[in-house]
């Protein structure tokens, strides 16, 4: 599924006005396919009462179409229309004058929620960003209240929720929760990351007549269950362990021994050929214990725990055997730790692809212009808090803001850069844009960063390219934990317990 921005939506009407293709044309087409998914839903829950709340904008223009088409078809339809003694633009005026059974008031309102089967949301469309007030917040609370006491009344949303924004998923607090959003041409991206994947509900897009021409420069798409199947790695029954890869891994310190158990544990999992984790001497055994497959390359100490200053010499002396470096979990951040990450990001040997983890991106967020420094392409994986390091702003910036950001500073940085959290997002230094529609609370917990570079690892040994390894690992780590959710429930899972789910999740998607 394709999904832009607002402003690429503006272009793109733009477009279809030079093309002869009037903006009453989308609107019609935007309306009867909002009435036929309405009637299919009515149809299904036996209902036949439709409450729509209509905007002054074109976003209200599609849901008078729906409900003359609704009404037509012997539908009982009310219209809530806030704007009924204010001015309203040509079209909009057309649709209210033939939609007929319409009022302005919110007692009318409250009593027409009382019995509604379907309530259609389109109040307010891609254009609204400011703080909702006035009739329309009381209106969406109202509605809102209303359905705590009558979950049985479903919402559809037109294009998306009303309150949120179509670009970063915020949203207002009066937002109405949605159970399907009908996205109108093309999925706006707000819809799936942020607020918006709790608020849409299930998202489905309708053809309003928009000339497949005009959609041919979209670079961000959703990451999808046929997406990463196609990019799975192929494994021949003649193959050996080098034909899968060899990972070094560069992690773990005295405080996070569990990061290199994880990571290195993760590339395992999702097929790597073999792995060798890079840590502090004293740390071997321990981590051994916990992956006897693994090899190991100890490093020397100025503490127990603490690689020292010749540490990075003798990574670099292997690091020409190996196809990937993950780099980063657990590693602290002491001076020693600092030295070993630029010392090695400064002399990598030619092909090598590389993951910047954890404490290795927060090393490099304290060097000015860092990644002038370091040019090649690498997989970076910040949570937002890191990204706001690295970027020099706040953590709200980045969740305001996270597609322009993530598109922004991949380019800027010349870095594949995958954005976690909810609607974790990955772009590659040429702007393409991939978007993984989850949210999930299993993956709040400590250590699960760590698998999903692990995984990445895993897959780029297998010779998977960097972006597709990065939308290919995020997709798996997050089919990992929902199967986690569904046996387990949203609590007490942990990172550890992603592991085995792994090799099952990829068996289940190779037989999808």
């Amino acid at each position: 599924m394709e999904i832009i921005s607002s402003v690429q939506m503006r272009q793109i009407e733009d477009a279809c006005l030079k093309q002869g293709i009037s903006t009453e044309t989308l609107m019609e087409n935007a309306g009867r396919a909002v009435a036929v998914f309405a009637r299919h839903l009515l149809e299904e829950q036996n209902g036949c009462r439709v409450l729509i709340l209509a905007g002054a904008g074109n976003n209200g223009g599609d849901g008078l179409v729906a409900g003359r088409y609704l009404r037509s078809w012997g539908e009982k339809v009310s219209i809530f229309v806030p704007f009924i003694d204010t001015p309203k633009g040509k079209t909009v005026q057309g649709c209210l004058e033939a939609s007929g059974d319409i009022f302005a008031g919110l007692a009318e309102l409250e009593e027409h929620l009382a019995d509604a089967d379907l309530v259609i949301d389109a109040l307010l469309g891609t254009g609204v960003n400011r703080p909702l007030e006035g009739i329309y917040k009381e209106a969406l609370q109202m509605t809102a209240n209303v359905r705590n006491t009558r979950p049985e009344m479903q919402v559809l949303a037109v294009d998306l929720p009303s309150g949120l924004n179509a670009d970063t998923g915020q949203a207002d607090d009066a937002c109405l929760k949605a159970d399907f959003t009908l996205s109108l041409g093309i999925a706006k991206q707000g819809l799936f990351t942020h607020r918006g994947l709790e608020l849409s509900g299930a998202v489905s897009v309708a053809d309003i007549g928009i000339p497949p021409e005009l959609t041919t420069d979209i670079q961000a798409v959703l990451i999808e269950k046929d997406w990463a199947k196609s990019v799975l790695p192929v494994r021949s029954p003649h193959a050996n362990k080098g034909s899968f890869g060899r990972v070094m891994i560069v992690a773990g310190s005295d405080r996070y021994i569990g990061a290199a158990i994880l990571a290195g544990s993760a590339a395992m999992r999702v097929g790597a050929g073999l792995v060798t984790l890079a840590l502090p001497k004293s740390l071997t055994g321990a981590v051994a214990s916990r992956i006897p497959e693994a090899t190991y390359l100890p490093l020397p100490e100025v503490s127990s725990g603490t690689a020292d200053n010749s540490a990075a010499r003798l990574v670099l002396s292997e690091l020409g055997k190996y196809d990937v470096l993950l780099i980063g979990p657990g590693l602290g951040q002491t001076g020693y730790s600092a030295r070993l990450v630029t010392e090695v990001l400064s002399n990598l040997p030619v092909g090598l692809k590389v993951i910047i983890d954890a404490d290795a991106l927060n090393i490099l967020s304290a060097i000015p212009d860092w990644w002038l420094e370091y040019k090649f392409d690498a997989v970076l994986t910040p949570h937002p808090g890191e990204m706001a390091r690295l970027a020099k702003t706040t953590t709200e910036a980045v969740q305001s803001d996270r597609f322009g950001l993530c598109q922004k500073f991949a380019c800027k940085w010349g870095k594949t850069l995958i954005l976690k959290g909810a609607g974790t997002i990955v772009t590659s230094p040429q702007g393409e844009t991939l978007c993984n529609p989850a949210a999930n609370p299993v993956l709040a917990s400590a250590g699960t960063g760590d698998v999903l570079a692990g995984i990445i690892g895993g897959l780029l040994g297998q010779g998977v390219s960097l972006f597709e390894a990065a939308g290919l690992g995020v997709y798996l780590h997050s089919l990992a934990a929902e199967a986690l959710r569904s046996e387990i429930g949203d609590a007490g899972v942990l990172a550890s317990d992603l592991l085995l789910k792994l090799p099952v999740v990829i068996k289940g998607l190779k037989q999808d």
